[in-house]
């Protein structure tokens, strides 16, 4: 890449005296075999990183020799490889913005306050507009530390390791002897009785987590000295500051420290654990049971997540030797941009090698679009609870992710000097790829779908009934086909004979009587005569309940039924269904159409629709015909597609059945013609429905009106 030796701007630093503060600590690191410098204040935490030719430089600026002098002492004595006029002034100026030098001129005090007035709008506006994120310090707990550490010293070894994996082991299996109930108990965490507990066990979960990595710090001799309450969605977390890590020489001591706070949480969430399993129902239960529940599910889907500025992101940062990932990655887009795209020479690229500059922009795309998601997911909660603040906080949102990068990418078009000899093909480039993104999304009709989740069924499938009650004797292994009134299975019931011989004994005696009545002309004899032909009936009855001990297959097909283990000298009741016999070649979907996709389906003309089942996704299934049910539907066809069994569709909490949508919705009933994979009899799968073609931008302004006027409903 092109150097630049010398820079117009020289003159304004060149006869300036700067050295660096005394309260600047520099520390020597390693990434990915290479020697960097890491200048750390002790009292402003602040962190500056540089490789070794910066170090010459800025070594050598001691206050008694100015800035061109040092400057040209390192190009007398590294040729190449001291830093241009031009790096030198942006090494100065990282330096100034992180307020790590001084100078000896009388307004640099003018100017220290000046730069500390910079620095505090620049937090106050990066607050501004991470609302969700606002953090406010309160104390300093490196003296708490300090007094506390001696106690928890031994956790932090090889023997609290070992500790550590024998309770998180035991605990999981714990949890996986108890999952059943774990389940249940999990289906009514975010009911609203319970978020008080829920709020109270995440809110201790995060301080122990935060004190995991204050300890870490220390237990490497490190400095923590902030602490204090970060509003996460406006829930107060407590949180600390651990940046001293950065400045720790080994990696695996940084790794440690990122990990920390998740291998405690961990731990906690091991011990709420066993409390939870060996504790009745009560107080004490249901905050163990919120507490193992936020320690655990917190730590997997947010600390241990890279795309997000948590533990995980740290971690990754250390582990692949990248410090700043995500700035860097932004980076290394704009230089693509800029190099590629409008063909400037003087963009340096942040990646070291070909194959490290596509890992960061890969990363800086990723973490872009899931900040983007996380943001929306989060706007959506709020305003759901508070539509005003929702309201706020999008507008915020919007705002620091679009607006302002937006005036910043405009800004740079016009006025960068690095792009002055090829702005017009900027200028070109820019206009044409915006023109190319509006006939793109705004003018070509684009495919348009959606999708209904729904179940299949054979069209003549018949239960399997049996037809008395009593315990499994013998059963038939089940074959693929099964004919029609073959046995399936023979039951046992002794009580059955017994009682029709008692019944039978007493006809024959009420037959005496009645007889006696008849001789002796007695009153009575109708009440007899009704008393034997209800014992006889009853005796039929149990005949036949006999002769239905026999299990038979109604029709012929494939047999849908439990497994003959799962039978044996097991109890059915009368009437209870044990299968189904499915015969071949006729099924039917059956559809369920949200209601926000019913004007597609009423207005639009049909293009297609096609069926896809988990499994068999590569395998489409095109139905011969389609019916609309008339009228809207709220009980689903099969609890299958409900929430409670883990369907797509969501179900009234009140509806024990699990049948009962919590939206009305429209059945579309597909008939599907074959046999074989993928079609089964009671499977979930996907019907998706081809309509007229339509610019992308539309689709996208319907499906986020749809989305506001059925949340909040505007």
């Amino acid at each position: 890449m092109e150097r630049k030796l010398f820079s117009e701007s020289w003159h304004r630093v060149a006869a300036q005296k700067i050295r660096l503060r005394p309260s600047v600590r520099v520390r020597k690191q390693y990434f990915r075999g290479r020697t960097w410098y890491v200048a750390n204040d002790i009292y402003g935490d602040q962190f500056f990183r540089f490789r070794p030719e910066a170090w010459n430089f800025i070594a050598r600026l001691d206050g008694t020799r100015t800035v061109e002098e040092v400057w040209q002492t390192c190009l007398d004595r590294n040729g190449d490889q001291a830093p241009g006029q031009g790096e030198a002034i942006q090494i100065l100026s990282n330096l100034y913005q992180s307020n790590l030098i001084v100078s000896d001129f009388p307004a640099d005090v003018v100017q220290l306050f000046e730069r500390q007035k910079k620095r505090h709008a620049r937090e106050w506006k990066a607050r501004l507009f991470g609302i969700f994120f606002l953090r406010i310090p309160l104390f300093d707990p490196d003296a708490f530390l300090n007094r506390t550490l001696r106690y928890v010293r031994p956790l932090l070894s090889g023997f609290g390791a070992l500790l550590w994996l024998i309770l998180v082991g035991t605990a999981l299996g714990v949890v996986a002897s108890n999952w059943e109930t774990l389940f249940a108990h999990g289906q009514g965490a975010l009911a609203p009785a319970n978020l008080p507990l829920l709020l109270l066990a995440f809110v201790l979960a995060k301080l122990i987590h935060e004190f995991g990595h204050g300890y870490a710090v220390k237990r490497f001799g490190g400095e923590v000295h902030v602490m204090g309450i970060t509003f996460l969605v406006f829930t107060p977390i407590p949180y600390v500051d651990a940046t001293a890590a950065w400045a720790f020489r080994e990696r695996w001591k940084r790794v440690w420290v990122g990990a920390a706070g998740m291998i405690v949480e961990l731990a906690l969430a091991a011990v709420a654990t066993f409390i939870w399993a060996s504790t009745g129902p009560g107080l004490l239960n249901a905050w163990c049971f919120n507490l193992m529940l936020v320690a655990s599910v917190s730590t997997i889907l947010f600390n241990i997540n890279p795309l997000l500025k948590f533990d995980g992101y740290y971690i990754l940062s250390d582990l692949t030797d990248t410090p700043n990932l995500q700035s860097r990655g932004m980076r290394q887009l704009g230089h693509c941009v800029e190099q590629y795209a409008f063909g400037g020479r003087h963009s340096q690229s942040p990646a070291s090698s070909r194959a490290d500059a596509v890992w960061i922009g890969a990363f800086g795309i990723a973490s872009w679009c899931f900040r983007v998601y996380i943001t929306y997911v989060i706007i959506m909660f709020v305003a759901d609870r508070y539509l005003g603040l929702g309201f706020l906080a999008a507008v915020l949102t919007v705002t620091g992710l679009f607006v302002i990068p937006l005036y910043k990418g405009i800004k740079f078009l016009f006025s960068e000097p690095r792009i002055e000899r090829v702005r017009a093909r900027a200028y070109a480039v820019t206009a044409g790829v915006l023109a190319g993104l509006f006939v793109l999304l705004a003018v070509l009709p684009a495919p348009r779908y959606f999708r209904a989740p729904g179940v299949l069924f054979a069209e003549d499938a018949e239960f399997i009934v049996a037809r008395g009650s009593g315990s499994v004797e013998t059963f038939a292994a089940a074959p693929a086909v099964a004919t029609a009134g073959s046995v399936l299975l023979r039951l046992s019931n002794p009580e059955l004979p017994l009682m029709r011989r008692q019944l039978e004994a007493e006809l024959e005696q009420l037959e005496a009587v009645e007889r006696l009545q008849l001789a002796q002309e007695g009153l009575g004899r109708e009440v007899l005569h009704e008393r034997r032909l209800a014992n006889s009936i009853r005796i039929e009855e149990l005949e036949a309940q006999e002769a239905a001990m026999e299990v038979r297959v109604p029709r012929t097909g494939r047999l849908a039924t439990l497994q003959p283990k799962e039978h044996y000298q097991r109890w059915l009741q009368r009437g209870e269904i044990i299968g189904e016999t499915i015969p071949d070649g006729a099924w039917r979907f059956f559809a369920v159409v949200s209601q926000q996709d019913v004007n597609l389906l009423f207005e639009q003309e049909m293009q297609g629709v096609t069926l896809r089942f988990r499994g068999n996704a590569g395998e489409l299934v095109v139905p011969t015909n389609m019916r609309i049910v008339p009228g809207r539907q709220e009980y689903l066809p099969s609890p299958a597609l409900g929430w409670r069994a883990s369907g797509p569709v969501r179900v009234r909490e009140d509806d024990p059945e699990g049948v009962r949508a919590s939206e009305p919705f429209f059945l579309v009933m597909l008939e599907v013609e074959g046999d074989g994979a993928p079609l089964h009899h009671g499977r979930v799968g996907l019907a998706r429905f081809r309509v007229e073609n339509e610019p992308y931008l539309h689709q996208w302004y319907r499906k986020l009106r749809q989305v506001v006027q059925t949340r909040f409903q505007l």
